[in-house]
């Protein structure tokens, strides 16, 4: 692709391979580090359903995690899938089984809980 006579890279941003596993004592360090620096310590939890029905839209390759306000204004998360050229799936073209062309909204999730942390700061 060129942008004003500059060649530029398309690159993904993330793929299927994004994340790993960081084990327990960096985790612990990575959340008292934030715990540290922000004074807060809870955790948002969200059930395995909802992670499983955005997984599960067609094409989904991972869920991107915003940071957001909920209508009381609390701290909370919203998650949308990605499909493989890193755009949120907020569409989703269906054949139902008469065979009918369906089109449905893209699952945004929230309510999720907020708990205690796993561990005392």
């Amino acid at each position: 692709m060129l942008k004003s006579n500059v060649e530029i890279q398309v690159q993904k941003l993330v793929d299927e391979s994004s994340g790993e596993d960081v084990g327990f004592d960096l985790g612990v360090k990575m959340v008292k580090d934030y715990y540290d620096a922000t004074g807060t310590g809870t955790a948002q939890f969200v059930g395995k359903n909802i992670i499983e029905k955005i997984l599960s839209q067609p094409e989904c390759i991972g869920i991107n995690i915003y940071n957001a306000l909920n209508e009381k204004g609390e701290k909370t998360y919203v998650l949308v899938g990605l499909d493989k050229e890193n755009n949120p799936i907020l569409n989703i073209t269906a054949v139902n089984l008469d065979g009918q062309i369906k089109h449905l909204e893209g699952i945004v999730a929230d309510r999720s809980k907020v708990v205690q942390g796993w561990f005392d700061i």
